[in-house]
């Protein structure tokens, strides 16, 4: 029987969030704005706002096809190191070198090619994202064998997610300001490239009995589909996750676009969201306790409470002072964030045990495949939908409905997360299998 993950495994584990969210973050953060904007002096931009949410759509599309393709072959997958481990060793240099090439587009002006280049390095880009995190996520399922362990693991996780944002979306913008964007993207580049590695110091095998699964790719895919309670908590995850990406690749634009701020200055105000230490021991506290799906609506509910506001955030604001209105918008999204990387990929693991007592196979990759096939999409329209807002109404007021719009999205998923989700279905299931499948092992 497998062995208990020991606490220097779960912060080996963690720390290789940090290398995928910096990178991660550095393009939701700041690629919109490096091509529609483009701080390259002499340049005006490198394409348009609705075609860069075309192309972004377009490149999360291959992304998404690549997710259950990938998480297949990871279930599927044996060799000494695991499951998982070797897809992890083989994307994680690729991951860092194409992230460089997304920001040395071939025309110092607009231009198609320049949208060619981007559409082809956004699809690499997020194919190796892919075959480094569906393997990743897949292997929390593996490593932790109870909810209680499974929120501890994601809470680890969430921490070094944290030190990768901070370093993606804090001090990128001061580094952009000290060593201009090519600068950073190499700076960045070289800390994100060790994190991808620590957690292959884990020995898969020690703490898992999952054998490879044997579907084929469309009968895997089925089957997943066919678990209720999992294609549920879909609806809430693709809503909560295109209104997040809604905010997020907006977030540089509501201090420069919005308040005239200089790109590192525009990072200062992501300071507000350091807000997510104390959220750490709250949601962990709220997750077991309460459970994951109170979890899972308070995070939304956090969503659709603080980004209707981004509609007042301007200069033009004289009730009280615009940069304390968007320093309060952002506190309160550093809360809902931790909320983000804490909450759903617990849930994933929990209702993908209930595939193990309906076909007796452990296929946690597909459901974190499956899901990210969709998320992608709702990521990918997450830019299309911020250029249309901005094509239509303009850089200001386009800037400014990019929280309202995410809020009603959100609030859609919310409510039918809500009234529909099982959780002590799962939770029984869960239960069931984690008391057959755990020994007494290193305790943490």
């Amino acid at each position: 029987m497998a062995k208990r993950l020991p606490f220097w495994g779960k912060i080996a584990y963690g720390a290789g969030s940090a290398g995928w969210v910096l990178l991660d973050r550095v393009v939701m953060t700041w690629l919109y704005y490096f091509y529609i904007t483009s701080p390259i002096e002499g340049v005006s931009r490198y394409v348009g706002a609705a075609l860069f949410g075309a192309v972004m759509f377009g490149g999360r599309f291959i992304d998404a096809i690549a997710d259950p393709i990938i998480a297949k072959f990871s279930d599927n997958f044996n060799s000494r190191l695991g499951r998982r481990i070797p897809f992890m060793l083989a994307s994680g240099i690729f991951y860092v070198l194409v992230f460089i090439a997304l920001f040395y587009p071939p025309v110092q002006g607009e231009s198609p090619w320049n949208a060619l280049h981007l559409f082809i390095f956004l699809g690499l880009f997020f194919t190796f994202f892919t075959g480094y995190v569906c393997p990743y996520l897949a292997l929390l399922a593996e490593l932790a064998h109870t909810q209680s362990d499974r929120v501890d693991l994601t809470t680890y996780r969430s921490i070094f997610y944290m030190v990768g944002g901070a370093l993606g979306m804090l001090v990128s913008g001061i580094l952009i300001d000290a060593l201009g964007f090519h600068g950073m993207v190499w700076v960045l580049a070289a800390v994100a490239l060790p994190f991808l590695y620590v957690p292959a110091l884990i020995k898969e095998k020690d703490y898992t009995d999952a054998q490879p699964a044997t579907m084929g790719l469309i009968e895997a895919v089925k089957s997943t589909l066919q678990n209720r309670p999992f294609t549920i908590y879909l609806v809430g995850i693709i809503t909560l996750q295109l209104g997040y990406n809604i905010f997020t690749i907006n977030l540089p634009l509501y201090a420069t676009q919005l308040l005239g701020k200089s790109e590192g200055e525009a990072s200062l105000f992501f300071l507000a969201q350091a807000t997510a230490v104390i959220a750490f021991p709250l949601l962990n506290y709220l997750s077991k306790k309460l459970g994951l799906k109170k979890g899972m609506i308070f995070t939304m509910l956090l969503f659709v409470a603080a980004l209707p506001f981004t509609l007042f955030v301007s200069n033009s604001l004289t009730v009280i002072s615009p940069t304390v209105l968007l320093l309060a918008i952002l506190g309160v999204m550093g809360i809902a964030q931790v909320g983000v990387m804490i909450v759903p990929d617990a849930i994933v693991a929990c209702v993908s045990d209930l595939e193990e007592r309906r076909t007796g196979q452990r296929r946690e990759a597909m459901y974190f495949g499956t899901q990210g096939l969709l998320v992608k999409m709702a990521m990918g329209a997450s830019a299309l939908v911020s250029g249309t807002l901005i094509q239509l109404f303009g850089d200001t007021l386009g800037v400014q409905l990019s929280g309202p719009a995410a809020a009603i999205i959100i609030l859609i998923g919310m409510i039918f997360f809500a009234a529909c989700y099982p959780e002590k279905e799962v939770l029984a299931a869960s239960r069931e299998i984690a008391a057959g499948g755990l020994s007494g092992g290193a305790s943490s």
